[in-house]
């Protein structure tokens, strides 16, 4: 059996989570069955098609006279995508691995005419199921949109919607949106949650407390008017109250600046840059509990019954919010309110992760169910 997943790769280790724990999923429904895997880059979206196909040929480094590349790269990417031959073609089904999926200027992906439209859509029409799962919101959280009704989004997110045989969304505003489309779509947790349990089992909580820090609180400010010195001084306070109380911060970093950041503000303590979802489950295992900026970092390892605090800029927030988890508007996010939280979470650490771990149990569960009748 052929699989098709639209994701990220080799971009970001919440996208890996997500497309883990979807396969995950699709591990328990194969039945014996082998499976190939077709995963597609949206960042690169022309290599949905083979390296033959004239299209790649347009975007190849060696490609000359160069003077001729873009006039033949946008008659090759107009008159083409119609006779099909992508990699998706040959797929049994296809899946688009989470992320978010609506926000402000949608339309304009990078992905959106290339995959969606030109492929993924015409291969709808013809039958074959693409799945839209674990998608979300990414909106300002001083500006969500109360309809997607005469948005200059509308359009392309109803292509999407039409394309996809299921729509699962993870956060409630992504749903309240597609239904004031006319579209009804289930909200469940973020497939991210799935993927630890196939790398690792949890372990008994140590002193380790896991924290991911971002200049700012997020990757964009979205003109909400920000302090990152603000944010910057509530973590210093926040890691100063752990050590205090004899907790072992660990910065887990995502990427290289994260990384640096860390050992510039804190030389003093463990940083990490994990580098694959294997190393980064086996790091975390072990934790009490986490402080994260990184919302994958909550939703991955609630999956192995940590529970943890979020701070972040736009509803992807709402994201942990569907977890049940504890999770701040970084404007919001004052020394006043955030370590009550604290404390909150310190005191119900136990319980907690027993919750985390029955939900994670039913969102497997409900995954299953989802994608059973496409095995």
């Amino acid at each position: 059996m052929r699989i098709g997943l639209l994701t990220t790769l080799d971009t970001n280790i919440g996208d890996d989570f997500i497309r883990e724990g979807l396969m995950h999923v699709i591990s328990h429904l194969k039945s014996g069955r082998s499976c190939e895997y077709v995963a597609i880059n949206k960042h690169q979206p022309h290599t949905v098609y083979p390296r033959w196909h004239p299209i790649r040929f347009s975007y190849a480094k060696g490609f000359r006279p160069s003077r001729m590349k873009e006039p033949l790269r946008i008659k090759s990417e107009h008159w083409l995508p119609v006779l099909g031959f992508s990699r998706f073609d040959a797929c049994d089904i296809i899946l688009q691995c989470g992320t978010p999926i609506i926000w402000d200027g949608c339309r304009h992906s990078e992905w959106a005419k290339p995959i969606w439209r030109e492929v993924m859509a015409r291969l709808a029409r013809k039958g074959k199921p693409v799945l839209n799962l674990g998608g979300g919101s990414s909106y300002p959280c001083e500006r969500q949109p109360e309809t997607l009704v005469g948005h200059p989004d509308q359009e392309f997110i109803a292509v999407m919607l039409e394309a996809a045989r299921v729509t699962t969304v993870r956060d409630r505003l992504a749903k309240k949106l597609f239904a004031s489309l006319g579209y009804e779509t289930q909200q469940l947790c973020c497939p991210a949650m799935l993927a630890g349990q196939a790398f690792t089992k949890p372990a008994e909580p140590t002193r380790k407390v896991l924290i991911n820090y971002m200049s700012g609180g997020g990757h964009y400010d979205y003109g909400q008017g920000i302090d990152a010195g603000v944010w910057e001084t509530t973590m210093r306070h926040l890691v100063c109250e752990l050590c205090q109380q004899n907790w072992k911060p660990v910065f887990i970093a995502h990427n290289e600046p994260e990384l640096k950041l860390a050992r510039q503000i804190w030389p003093d303590l463990p940083s990490v840059l994990p580098t694959s979802p294997r190393d980064y489950f086996e790091t975390v295992r072990d934790a009490a509990f986490g402080i994260f900026n990184r919302l994958h970092a909550s939703v991955a390892v609630a999956g192995l019954g940590i529970p943890s605090m979020a701070f972040g800029t736009d509803t992807r927030n709402l994201m942990v919010e569907t977890l049940g988890q504890p999770v701040f508007y970084i404007k919001e996010a004052t020394i006043d309110r955030v370590l009550p939280a604290l404390n909150a979470l310190v005191s119900q650490r136990d319980s907690e992760s027993r919750r985390l771990l029955v939900l994670r149990e039913n969102t497997f569960k409900l995954y299953k169910d989802t994608l059973r009748s496409f095995f």
